[in-house]
């Protein structure tokens, strides 16, 4: 049986059916692939890019993509002038009407040497609404060669006109076996760590929350560091909700968090996570968490704090994310926050 998309890990289901629609020739003009950082979003519209303008497509016995021929491995290389990839600036928290209509205008062009243009944009949900609306005229009355890729982790900024008019994946979590024996058969720190710090390596796959590219990312050194660091300041911070700190004990905690929006951005995610651990905690002590390594080690730091003091300062947190990626002042963010995880800590 034929393989598809070797590149991409797991998705099996998501894999075959877009791999045939592409022998079939049968693919959809659009896609909206949606998932949390490091689940594969990229990877998948890379594979896509690359099975439609493999020179192996017809061939069978070859995989789709084959991953070898002339096509396939300047796609993977990033040097292929018929892929075109749009995204947000970094000192940006949106991607603006003017960058979408010039990205919509190239679809229209011949494409230069394939059968098939690839227009992927990345952090579809940072598009002002102005630019979503820009795109949607193309999505609309498509070119017959184009094919466009919306990227997202937050759906649900996504205008529901757009959304009608692609095809939704949904990118799949591992669960934390997968990820351990991945980790472990592909890295020799990986393995070096669950050698010497059994702990640190679970702490390492929880953290990872099933995404395999986060995962990857959290093997190296640095970022083990950093991982470990994020998960001290978030613990301290739940510690002081547990003790009801002060203003000044919740905003000392708080100022270790990062200052630049995007990572700050993740850290609250995180936090998040945690929170929802202890909650699951409250009611089943047996259950699995996401970012603690074992429920002990959750249902030690619960301790006293009711269920309704953690699903106030959850909400708390949880707006915080919201105005974070909506552009918000963080020196405000961080102190509205505070104001609110210390009234909620009072419940």
């Amino acid at each position: 049986m034929r393989s598809y998309f070797p590149g991409l890990l797991g998705n099996e289901d998501t894999r075959n059916r877009i791999g045939r629609a592409i022998e079939a020739g049968t693919i959809p003009h659009a896609f909206l692939i949606g998932g949390p950082s490091g689940s594969g979003k990229s990877t998948l519209a890379t594979e896509i890019a690359a099975a439609l303008n493999c020179e192996k497509k017809a061939d069978m016995s070859s995989p789709l993509p084959c991953g070898r021929c002339n096509a396939c491995r300047r796609i993977y290389g990033g040097n292929y002038p018929d892929v075109k990839i749009l995204e947000k600036k970094k000192d940006k928290a949106t991607l603006g009407v003017d960058p979408v209509k010039d990205f919509r205008e190239d679809m229209f062009l011949s494409s230069t040497e394939s059968e098939h243009k690839i227009y992927i944009i990345d952090d579809a949900e940072s598009m002002t609404p102005e630019a979503q609306n820009a795109l949607l005229k193309v999505l609309e009355e498509p070119p017959a060669s184009v094919t466009i890729i919306l990227l997202a982790k937050e759906c649900d900024r996504i205008l529901t006109t757009i959304k009608s008019r692609t095809q939704y994946i949904a990118m799949s979590r591992f669960d934390d076996k997968t990820l351990s024996e991945w980790l472990l058969s592909e890295s020799a720190e990986a393995r070096t760590l669950k050698a010497t710090d059994k702990a640190k390596f679970a702490g390492l796959v929880m953290s990872a929350d099933g995404r395999l590219g986060l995962a990857k990312q959290l093997v190296g050194k640095r970022l083990l560091d950093e991982s470990a660091e994020e998960r001290g300041e978030i613990i301290d911070l739940i510690r002081a909700v547990g003790q009801k700190a002060s203003y000044a004990g919740i905003y000392a905690a708080l100022s270790r968090f990062p200052t630049k929006r995007v990572e700050l951005s993740a850290s609250l995610e995180r936090l998040m996570s945690a929170l929802r651990d202890l909650l699951v905690i409250k009611y089943d002590e047996g259950a699995a968490t996401v970012f603690f390594p074992t429920a002990e080690e959750a249902a030690r730091l619960c301790g006293e704090i009711s269920a309704k003091r953690l699903v106030a300062v959850y909400d708390a947190v949880s707006e915080a994310h919201e105005l974070c990626s909506r552009n918000a002042n963080v020196s405000n963010l961080i102190s509205s926050l505070c104001s609110n995880i210390r009234m909620a800590a009072n419940n």
